[in-house]
Order: structure tokens, then sequence, then C-alpha cells
């Protein structure tokens, strides 16, 4: 099947947004990614950019599995799938002008909404917000969250009491397979109370796996209280509806769901708990195109559990509505099955299931939950061939630049070290004071959320501004939409303009305009101007024996942007290298000036050893250490597994005089970075001061990464040792 990625970009005319990326909106991605639809774009937002799979929790909880194997990675699916992933809260629904709004971040409009946020715990009258209260959802940080709450306990109870509120499936199996978990925790002995508000657990299932599964529990040690609830969480007890008050160092709240607050922001019918209702097709009940899947819709006339077993049955149903909708034409019907396999983990190796009336347990009843949950976690875990990117494809970022030799035989090399931007004014007697700075910067989009492209476009841009110990002042931007719709087309760039302009502002710029056209493919930049900060200016050409080389900022944004490309970034691996990314130059180039800094160049297509190479004159050479020099998370194990930037052939071109023994690590040392840090030259007499700057405004401590050392002839000009 032809890869969605390998076509032209276009701005496109219908956007699919899914709000949460439950059971069901994952189902859309993965299709989506194997089948997208034309001329339409996809949104997912989410709260996390992992989500979890609900049936792995109890495994997780008896030290079955780690807690990796219940998580969905969002980076990864989304990218494979080329949708945008938007993880900031929503704020306000306008279903009237079909758009989710944001505290921070442009609105996002929809033409198709699909919500799937799930359901909360319907939380206690009084000490909801008790710190030995841990609920169940959301699930994908129950394990932290519960560790957490065992941690905070100073004098725990001997045994440590533990309270389960809530007598269905998940209070039922979080009480089997929760001591196994509980004692890695704490050396006393254990008690757990599991209190009902019904006659009897279960009320779901059969009479006789209701018993069993009670006697279970019980023969465990554990202390089963019926048609009884928990009406008051207080420091270290429970109250009951009874009046009986219990002791309790922790209370895991597993109790009967309630709507979210955000569906409280949607002017459509909801039932009588607050969830939104939906006819049989799962779209609202008066006609907006919105679909509520999962626990989040109630279908109107059908008594449905919120069970997870109906959000992965709607998946296919929902898919083919979408477009239904779209196209408009008349929508399917989501029919419940009227029952479904139940399996419930016992912790102990076991499983306790029920199908249609039939109870049966044992190991294989395990194995069989065991092979059930991990092929539905594989469809999202393990990325089909459809989504794979080919290597040959060009990057974004920094990594679409053109390589130094090509670049050099364009414009000509006549031997000058040539500055990261350049004076266009100076001040009085060629002084810095007065002089202004220009240069010019732009590449194709990053990301496709274009709010953090122009985030991550202005401070890419001012870097050189930066890098010569000046600031900006002003921005003049430079875009190639995507040819496509008009009106996306617009919003693509409001969004790009807000995202850059809050980055600007907090600079101390600002956008003053710009020039905008259309083309096949969407790039963007900014012509940044500057003056001075001190004194002097910084300059490519200023290198001194004895100079400490420091660098600002960690390296491997452009192996890590290629792995994003392909959908083999982790997201914990993406979160840290946005961070890192969104963190700016401003503070470091002010550092600079007021330690009177005069040599120094940022770290950008070319790589650390390409920028190096530039600074290089007749009479100075550089040593570097391998050990000193900072890495992004995930970026050594990236290059380990074969994925590079487009630009590495072209930079490993461009390096002359280089001797290491590390031949194989140099391609991280070549890395174009996105966003790169200053690679500054601070005198040894200024290092103890320039640390110190640092800490004082409670910055990340600069890594100190060679020395500039005199050369004699035949040495070689860049030395890399371990």
């Amino acid at each position: 099947m032809e890869n969605k990625r390998v076509k032209q970009e276009r701005a496109c005319r219908r956007h699919i947004v899914l709000l949460g990326i439950g059971h069901t909106n994952a189902h859309i991605v993965r299709m989506w990614a194997m089948n997208p639809l034309p001329d339409t774009d996809l949104t997912c937002i989410s709260d996390s950019v992992v989500t979890t799979y609900s049936g792995f929790l109890p495994a997780v909880l008896a030290g079955q599995l780690p807690a990796a194997a219940m998580e969905i990675d969002l980076v990864r699916l989304c990218a494979a799938a080329d949708a945008r992933l938007i993880t900031d809260p929503v704020t306000e629904v306008d279903t009237g002008r079909r758009v989710l709004q944001f505290a921070e971040r442009p609105p996002v409009p929809y033409d198709v909404l699909s919500v799937g946020i799930g359901s909360v715990p319907q939380m206690p009258a009084s000490g909801a917000d008790s710190a030995s209260l841990v609920t169940i959802k959301p699930m994908r940080s129950f394990i932290d969250r519960l560790s957490m709450a065992v941690a905070r306990l100073a004098t725990p109870s001997d045994p440590f009491q533990v309270v389960v509120a809530g007598g269905g499936a998940a209070g039922a199996e979080v009480t089997l397979c929760l001591p196994e978990r509980l004692r890695s925790m704490t050396r006393s002995g254990l008690h757990i109370t599991l209190i009902n508000r019904g006659h009897e657990l279960l009320s779901e299932c059969t009479p006789g796996t209701s018993q069993r599964v009670r006697r279970l529990i019980e023969e465990r040690g554990t202390t089963v209280l019926n048609n009884n609830s928990v009406t008051q969480i207080n420091h270290s007890s429970v109250r009951l509806q009874s009046g009986r008050v219990l002791p309790a160092d922790i209370v895991i709240w597993a109790t009967s769901a309630t709507a979210p607050a955000l569906l409280s922001k949607f002017d459509l019918p909801k039932d009588d708990r607050g969830f939104l209702l939906t006819d049989d097709t799962l779209m609202s009940t008066d006609g907006s195109p919105v679909f509520a899947v999962g626990d989040t819709g109630t279908i109107k006339g059908r008594r449905v559990h919120k069970a997870g077993v109906y959000a992965v049955r709607q998946g296919p149903v929902l898919w083919k509505n979408v477009q239904r909708q779209l196209d408009g034409r008349s929508l399917i019907p989501y029919v419940p099955q009227s029952s479904f396999l139940k399996l419930l983990n016992t912790g102990d190796g076991r499983a306790i299931g029920e199908w249609r009336g039939l109870r049966f347990e044992g190991r294989w009843t395990m194995q069989l939950k065991q092979h059930i949950d991990q092929r539905f976690v594989d469809r999202y875990q393990l990325l089909p061939d459809q989504m794979v990117v080919p290597n040959d494809m060009q990057c974004r970022g920094c990594g679409c630049k053109l390589g130094g030799d090509a670049l050099e035989a364009a414009i000509g090399g006549d031997g000058r070290v040539r500055d990261d931007a350049m004076v266009i004014l100076k001040g009085a007697n060629d002084s810095a004071k007065d002089a202004v700075l220009v240069t010019t910067d732009f590449f194709s989009a990053p990301f496709p959320d274009a709010w953090l492209t122009g985030r991550v476009t202005a401070i890419h841009s001012a870097s050189d501004i930066y890098a010569m110990g000046a600031l900006p002042f002003a921005a003049e931007a430079i875009v190639v939409l995507p040819d496509g719709d008009e009106a996306t087309q617009q919003q693509m760039l409001r969004d790009f303009q807000a995202g850059a302009a809050q980055e600007f502002e907090g600079m101390g710029a600002t956008i003053s305009g710009g020039h905008t056209i259309t083309g096949p493919r969407w790039e963007v930049g900014f012509t940044v101007f500057g003056r001075p900060a001190g004194k002097q200016l910084v300059r490519k050409h200023g290198l001194a024996p004895g100079d400490q080389l420091f660098l600002t900022k960690p390296l491997g944004s452009g192996i890590l942007l290629a792995a994003l490309m392909r959908g083999r970034c982790p997201h914990a691996d993406y979160e840290s290298m946005i961070d890192v990314l969104l963190r700016g130059n401003h503070d470091a180039a002010l550092i600079a000036a007021q330690c009177g800094v005069v040599a120094g160049t940022d770290v950008t297509g070319f790589g650390l050893l390409g920028h190096l190479q530039e600074m290089l004159t007749d009479d100075v050479r550089i040593q570097l250490n391998w050990s000193s020099i900072p890495y992004m998370p995930g970026a050594r194990e990236a290059a380990g597994q074969g994925i590079a930037s487009s630009l590495l052939p072209a930079n490993r071109c461009y390096l002359r005089g280089v001797v290491s023994d590390l031949t194989d690590s140099l391609d991280l040392l070549l890395d174009p970075q996105t966003c790169g840090g200053l690679l500054l030259a601070v005198p040894a007499t200024k290092n103890t001061e320039f640390r110190r700057r640092f800490a004082a405004r409670n910055l990340p401590e600069p890594a100190e990464v060679g020395v500039v050392l005199s050369a004699d002839s035949g040495e070689s000009r860049i030395a890399v040792e371990f």
C-alpha cells in the first residue's frame, strides 16, 4: 500500500478530531495510518502522551507484567499515522462553531469530532482530597500514585490497612492482585477490606461467579462488607454509611463511573449522569457531527455497561461512520452484544471466566486472557508495515539543510570565517554599541502542529543572533504554506504566528511582517534582527589557546526527529526533546556577554564538529572530551538502531582534519541540531564566573566539552578523545 508520507503535502479541507485516545478512538488512528482519507487531516487530543490498556492493569499490579506492557505510546502511533498530537487540556467546546478551545494555544476546528475521554469515579462526599485516597482512574498513573501515597506514610499501621471501595470487576481484580504490589512496598503485614454497595460482588455476573470470587477473596484474608459504602475519608480511617469507622492507611477508589467535568462544556444532550447521549450510530442525538464512544457516550434506549469490551467493538463502526458523515451518507448502527466473555485475573497465575452463564477457571483461563489482551495491545504497540516511513525520506527541521560542501561550492569558499549573523549597521567608531545584526533561517516544518512549529521556528531562527552575543528585537516571517484549502491555510498561518509570537515576546522581540506563498511543502522561518547584549560581539574566529569550550544544550535532536518521522521515537524521549527544543538561548547569550566571551557559535545543521570546524584558524586546534558531551535521552539508543538524519552523509563529507579512535561514534557529533545550544569558548579566568551565573539563574549547567590549544605544524585540527 502506498505510504501517505511520500505524497505531496496539502492543506486539507476536512478535519477529523479525536478527543481522548481510548480503546475506540485508537482504532481510528490505526486505520488512518493504513488508509488515510483524501483531503482530510487527523488531530488527536489527549491529556497524556500515553494511553493505557485497562485489561493489563491487574497483571501489572500482580507483578506478572511490567508497567510498560499496558502502555500505548501515542507519540509513536500518531507520528506513524502522520496525525497531529496535542496534549494541552481543552477548556471550552463550541459545538455551534465546531471548535475546541484551549488556555494557551489557538482553537482547533473540526468537521467531525469523536469524544472518548472515558469516565471518572464517583467521589465520596467528604475526604476526596485526602492524601490516602488513590483512584483507579486515570489508570496510566495509578501505579505511580499508589507508590507515592505509600511513600508519604510516616508510620503505617501493622498490619498495613487498605480499604478498596467498589465491588465491581475493577474492585475485585484490584483486591486480588494488589497484595503482591503492596508487599514489595511495605515491610509490615497486610489487611484489605473490600467495601461493596450491592448485595453481592460483581452484580453484572451470575450468582455462581460472584460467590466464587467472594470465597476466593475471603480465603486470602480480605474482609468483604456488602450493602455498604464509604461516606468519609479521614487521615487514617474511613467512615461507612452504616456509621462504622475502619482504619485505612490507603483507600483504593474503584466505584461506579460518572461523567468527566469536561463533558459539561458540551452544549449537547446528556443522560442523567452527564454522559453524552447518542443514537445507535454513536452520534449525538441532536444531529451534531459529534460521536461519543466508550464510557463517554450513552446510547439512548439501550442499557450498556461502561466496560472496555464495548469500546473495543465500537471502533470499526465508528471508523465507517466517520467516513459516512464526511461524505454525507447515512450512518450504520452499532449493535452491542447481549453478552460478552468476562475474565478476571486472580493474581496467582490463574483467572476466573464466565461466558453466557458458564463459569470456568484455571491457568488455561489466564492464558486465554493474556492472549486476548496481548492481541489487542499488539495492534498499537507493533506498528504495521504500512506505517513505516522510507529511510531515505528527507528530514525536517535543520536536517533538511544543504550540505556544507555544496554550500561552499555554490557561494565560493574564500577561506574567510563567516559569522553567524551579519552586522548591517555599525556603531560609532565600529564599536558594538548601537550595531544592528541580521540573520535568516528557515526549514521544512518539523511538526504537523503549526503552533508548536511556530514556537520551535522562532527559537531556532533567533539562534544566530544569540550566538553573536546579541538579543533579537524584530523578526520577519518567511512561510511557504502547502497547497490546498484556503481556510485551512489561514488557520495554519494563524496558529504558526501565534506560537512564534509567544516565543518572540519572551525574547523581547516582535514580528513586524513577512512574506507568505504557497507551494508543495510547508516551509517556515524568520529573518531576525538583533542588537549586542554587551560591549562586544561574539565571533567565530576569536578562539584563543587556553579557552575552555562549553556546550549549553545536549545533542541529538536530528536523530530523534528522524526517529519521530518513522514512528520510532518513544514518548519519554519525545517529551524530553521538546523540552530542550523549547529552551531558548537568551540567558546563555546574556551570560556570555557578561563574562566577556568573544568566541562562539550555535550548533545547528552541520552538527557540533561541523560548526566547530568553522571556528578553526591556522593557529589553534581543538581537543574534545567525548565522555563530557551531553546527549538528549534516547539519542544514543536511536543511533544504535541505525536511525540517522538525512543530512548526516553530507555532514560526514564536510568534515576535515578530525582524528579519533571513536570513528563509529562521530556521527552523533555530526547530527544536525534544531534549536541547538551555544558552543562558547570561555577564557580559563572566567570559567568559575561563567558556571556561577548559570547556577544563579537556576539554569542547566553547561557542559565543558573541550579545550582550545595552540596548533603546531602537522597536528590534527580537531582531536576527539575518550
